[in-house]
This record gives structure tokens, sequence and C-alpha cells, in this order.
């Protein structure tokens, strides 16, 4: 004897779930007929919290910015001020007590060479010109 294994071919392909003759077409006006009537909501009072609460959360925003940009500047390491203004820095950078500080010894090598190159040519068309020919 043979046993099928396919459920459908055992039910005859139904699925044992079935709906009444007409059943959607009256379904719709029964459910509109359960329901109860729509009352519209008639106009908000705003409390005082409601109506001042977007121009608090804007000034706490700008409070937030400037705050930001205040922690910004205060991190940043700048020896300029009132009292030591740009002018001042230049002047001091000019002055010829200070130029231990602008040359250190160690680097002195270096300036030496500048100079040289500097007596050698007059133009930086002429060091351009020996440059562009050397050969190693």
């Amino acid at each position: 004897m043979k046993t099928s294994h396919d459920i459908l071919e055992k039910i005859g392909g139904r699925t044992g779930y079935t709906v009444p003759d007409g059943y959607f077409d009256s379904v719709r006006s029964k459910i509109l007929q359960n329901l109860p009537e729509y009352q519209e909501p008639g106009p908000e009072k705003l409390s005082l919290w409601k109506k001042v609460q977007p121009y608090i959360y804007m000034a706490a925003m700008f409070a937030g910015i400037w705050c930001m940009m205040k922690m910004f500047h205060m991190m940043t390491t700048s020896d300029l001020s009132l009292d030591n203004p740009p002018e001042s820095i230049a002047l001091a950078m000019a002055d010829a007590d200070h130029t231990e500080w602008m040359m250190p010894s160690d680097n002195s090598d270096m300036f030496m060479l500048e100079e040289d190159i500097c007596s050698q040519y007059s133009s930086i068309d002429e060091f351009k010109t020996d440059f562009d020919s050397f050969e190693p």
C-alpha cells in the first residue's frame, strides 16, 4: 500500500477556512455603524511655556556656541595680547641686543652658508641659472 506524505493531497487542496457569501459587501457598513461620532477638537490654548520655549532653546543654543568658542580661544597658546602687540614683537626682533635668541649657536653654520650665497649672487636669476646648470 502506498502512503502519501503530501498534506494538500490528503485534504483535497482546501485550507479549511471559508468566508460567508457577501461578507465583504456588508462588513464596511457594519464597522462604520459601530464607530462613535467624530468630534473635532477645538483650538488649543498655548501656555506661557509653550510660547516662550522656542526662544529659550535658541538662546541656550547660542550660549552653548559662545561657550565652545570661548573654550577654543582659551585652548590656543598665543603669546599675543594687548600688552604684547605684533608691532612690539617686530621691534624686539629687529633690536641688535636680541640676536642671541634669534640665531642659536648650533645653527650658525647654516646662517654663514646663507651669507656666503648672498654675497656671491646679486640676483635670484643668477642663482637659478647656476643651480639649474649644476651637475654632481
